[in-house]
Order: structure tokens, then C-alpha cells, then sequence
């Protein structure tokens, strides 16, 4: 009866264990699934984070090839017009030959053979037409007679117009890092434009401040001059100062674009400008020892000074010449200095010296 009562008894209890059983093994599985699936979630997020990857790189491929090619395009632009303008000259001067009149080229100044006479643009004589330096063939159309300490370097990191300027850097107590408009980019003073009395000329240049000491009474810091043939201060010049004036006149904005030369009246603020960008600047001049010239700066497109009656070039001097870059009292303001030029242009309209 007993041995009968517990074989009743037995699958109850088997059916209980197996309950029991699987009630564990759902439990486990429970407090297992959250690890599985954040391992199956990252596994998604893996992949996923691998394809936009590869979509980046491809996106980043495209657009470097883009550029590239947007390089090579407008590299071959500037190339194409090169030639242009080489086989204009070329023609002018063959037709200059067979007339039996003086051949002037486009930029004649450029390419005078040693042993001739320079060119001295003034009234009556032969003029070129428009003068392009701006860094796109080198130091092409400029010299470096009067580099001084540092000789200025093209790159391509940053431009005005075209792919290429001209950095300027002074360092220490170095005082000059200047090219002279005209040239084949050498030493020599072949081919630098020479302002007589009368050129009327519009010459423009664009500049951008990277870093400065800046210039202060007793410290000169120009970044462009009218400079006459004689070694004397020039007549005309642009510089950056920060001085707030004798009696804090100019306190509010003491840093920017000042004058400079017996032209300008001396030492005189002009206007504000700003750090790490790129200002136009436009000058429209006529060149005179006897008090007959005149000049207008216009920076950004506004007219910041002018002045007429004015001598540009200094008692004494036969003609006078532009030099662009940075020239310091580096005794004075001693450190780095570090400003980008470019689009320099020379010709007989605003229109013809306008960025590109």
C-alpha cells in the first residue's frame, strides 16, 4: 500500500523538479539577453560606423579630385593667357620693327636688354599698357635689387587673385624684405618701371596682415613707397602704425593704415584695418618734382585720402619707383612681422588694376 502510494506520488514530483528546472534556465536566459543583445547592437553600429567611413572617404576623395581638378583648369587659364599676352608682345614688336617706330610691348619694361636705357613711363613717352605681378610666374615682373635682409617667397596657401602671393616675414631686428615693381625676378634693375615727371598712372596691390610689430613715432614699418632715385626718404608711402596720436585723437582705432612722406604731409592716420584678411588697395598718382601732381589711396574700395599740387618725387631725384613689401626700424619694433601681397597691377585705369 505504501510502495504503491509513492510510485502515485513520483511524477507529481518529476513534473515539479522539471518545472522548477526550466524556470531557472528561463531566468538565465533572461539575465543573459541584454549582454547579447548590446553585443549584437554593437555589431550593427560597428558595420554601420565602418560603411560611413568608407562613404567619407569617398566623399573627401571626390572633392579633393574636384579641387584638384578646379586647379589644373584654372592653372591652364592663367597658362593659356600667358601666351596669349607673350604672342600679342611678340606681334608688337615685329609690327614696331616694320613701321621703323619704337616696338613697345605690353610690359616692354620687362624685357629690356641689358645695355639699353631703361624705361622712364612719364609724359610723351611710350607707355605700357598694364603691368601684371601678381605672383602667378614667380617673381616674374618684379626685382630684387632692393631685397634687403629677407628675400620674399611664393606660395600657394593663400591668394587675392590667382593661386599664388608673395609672403614677406621679418624676424628679429631685421629692417627690409621689399621687390621693386619691373623685372625678370633677379637682382638686376633691368626692366624696373621709372616715373618721370608727369606719368599719370593707377597702380594697385592687395596685402594681408598675418602678424605685425606695429610702426610708432620714431619707428617706421611701410608696407609700400614712391621711392625717388636718390637716398633720400621717399616722397609717398603707406605703413601700419598703432598710435593713438599726440593728444589721443586717435585712441578710439590707433591701429590700421597710416601715411608717410612730404607728399602725404607726413605722418597722418588713414584708416582702420583688420588682421587676416585681405584689403585693395588703389592708388591713382601723377608724378612731379615741381609741385604739379596729384594722388587718391583708395583702400576696400573707399576713398581714404588725396591730395593735389604735391611733389611725389623728392628735390633731386630724376624719377622715381615702387617698392612693395615691409621696411622697418628693426631696432625699434623688433619681432616678427608677416604680411601676404598680391594682385599688384599697373596700369591707366581703376578698371585695369582691379583684383581679378
Amino acid at each position: 500500500m505504501r510502495a504503491s502510494t509513492a510510485r502515485s506520488h513520483f511524477p507529481r514530483r518529476l513534473a515539479a523538479l522539471a518545472a522548477a528546472a526550466l524556470a531557472a534556465l528561463a531566468l538565465l536566459f533572461a539575465a543573459a539577453s541584454p549582454s547579447v543583445a548590446g553585443a549584437g547592437q554593437k555589431a550593427s553600429a560597428g558595420a554601420k560606423s565602418l560603411a560611413q567611413r568608407r562613404a567619407g572617404h569617398r566623399h573627401i576623395g571626390r572633392a579633393r579630385r574636384r579641387r584638384l581638378r578646379r586647379q589644373a583648369r584654372r592653372r591652364h587659364r592663367l597658362r593659356a593667357r600667358a601666351a596669349r599676352r607673350a604672342r600679342v608682345r611678340r606681334a608688337r614688336v615685329r609690327a614696331g620693327r616694320a613701321g621703323g617706330g619704337p616696338a613697345v610691348a605690353s610690359n616692354a619694361p620687362v624685357s629690356i636688354p641689358k645695355g639699353k636705357a631703361p624705361v622712364v613711363a612719364g609724359a610723351g613717352s611710350a607707355e605700357p599698357e598694364v603691368l601684371e605681378a601678381g605672383f602667378e610666374e614667380g617673381l616674374f615682373n618684379w626685382n630684387t635689387a632692393g631685397v634687403g635682409e629677407a628675400l620674399p617667397s611664393v606660395v600657394d596657401d593663400t591668394a587675392r587673385s590667382g593661386l599664388h602671393s608673395g609672403r614677406f616675414v621679418l624676424s628679429g631686428d631685421q629692417d627690409r624684405s621689399e621687390l621693386i615693381l619691373g623685372g625678370n625676378g633677379g637682382g638686376s634693375t633691368d626692366g624696373m618701371i621709372e616715373f618721370g615727371e608727369g606719368a599719370e598712372y593707377w597702380y594697385g596691390f592687395s596685402f594681408e596682415i598675418d602678424q605685425m610689430v606695429y610702426g610708432h613715432p620714431g619707428a617706421h614699418n611701410l608696407i609700400m613707397q614712391f621711392k625717388g632715385n636718390d637716398d633720400g626718404s621717399p616722397g609717398f608711402g603707406l605703413q601700419l602704425w598703432d598710435y593713438e596720436g599726440d593728444h589721443g585723437e586717435y585712441a578710439d582705432e590707433p591701429k590700421g593704415l597710416w601715411s608717410h612722406g612730404s607728399a602725404m604731409d607726413g605722418d597722418r592716420f588713414l584708416a582702420p584695418v583688420a588682421e587676416h584678411e585681405w584689403h585693395d588697395i588703389e592708388i591713382h598718382f601723377k608724378a612731379s618734382a615741381v609741385g604739379a601732381g596729384f594722388y587718391e589711396v583708395f583702400l576696400d574700395g573707399n576713398l581714404i585720402d588725396s591730395r593735389s599740387g604735391v611733389s611725389m618725387l623728392i628735390d633731386g631725384a630724376g624719377f622715381g619707383y615702387i617698392k612693395d613689401g615691409i621696411y622697418r626700424n628693426g631696432g625699434q619694433i623688433p619681432g616678427t612681422s608677416e604680411i601676404h601681397l598680391d594682385a599688384a597691377r599697373l596700369g591707366h585705369s581703376l578698371a585695369e588694376v582691379l583684383p581679378g
